[in-house]
């Protein structure tokens, strides 16, 4: 029986012991912040996806938009999945809208080339999404206004941009009137610094 009371405690001691150890381990890399950081962006790279790198690398240049960006818009619009449809009618990777896409066609091409069907398509609904976004930015000339356009229309936001109770300047908002579109626009920025680590990293 004594031996087994030994025995037992040995087997909590070691457990102890490593339990201390590899808090201890913890402390030490929380404490040099290079290793921590590493480590929790590796963390990251796991949940935020980098796929479909051809279009978005190919159509971030064409139209000057971050890389980063466009991964944080597909990644909060649709978490990557190309088929998925909202109730709202938007479609595809980065959740255009059909008569968005027709207006996006004429402005881009001069005329309309794909019908709705296509936004199904992750090259056609990159293209276009990044250049929507593109065109958002220069619009704006900010990147939280350009978001909340994205999320809840130019005309939504045009709106807001003529009341002194959400913008003070008639160019930046001080304050969205809907939490939705509020949510959505910190959900891509911190979505969009933790790309832009991750990118930087390749």
């Amino acid at each position: 029986m004594d031996k087994r009371k030994k025995k037992g405690h040995g087997c909590l001691g070691f457990t102890l012991t490593l339990i201390v150890a590899l808090g201890a381990l913890f402390t030490v890399l929380m404490l040099k912040t290079d290793t921590f950081d590493g480590l929790k962006y590796k963390a990251y790279g796991l949940f935020y996806q980098q796929k479909y790198t051809d279009q978005v690398e190919r159509y971030s240049a064409e139209f000057g938009v971050e890389e980063s960006l466009v991964y944080a818009v597909i990644r909060t619009e649709s978490g990557f999945r190309p088929e998925v449809e909202s109730a709202a009618g938007a479609v595809g990777l980065m959740q255009l809208m059909p008569s968005t896409f027709d207006w996006l066609q004429t402005s881009l091409d001069g005329e309309v080339i794909y019908t709705a069907d296509r936004l199904s398509d992750p090259d056609i609904n990159i293209r276009y999404g990044t250049y929507f976004i593109s065109y958002l930015i220069q619009r704006y000339g900010d990147l939280d206004t350009a978001c909340a356009a994205y999320n809840a229309g130019v005309a939504s936001v045009d709106s807001w941009l003529s009341d002194p109770n959400y913008s003070p300047d008639g160019v930046t908002l001080s304050e969205i009137p809907y939490k939705e579109t509020e949510r959505y626009v910190e959900k891509v920025k911190s979505a969009k610094a933790i790309y832009d680590k991750l990118l930087d990293d390749r």
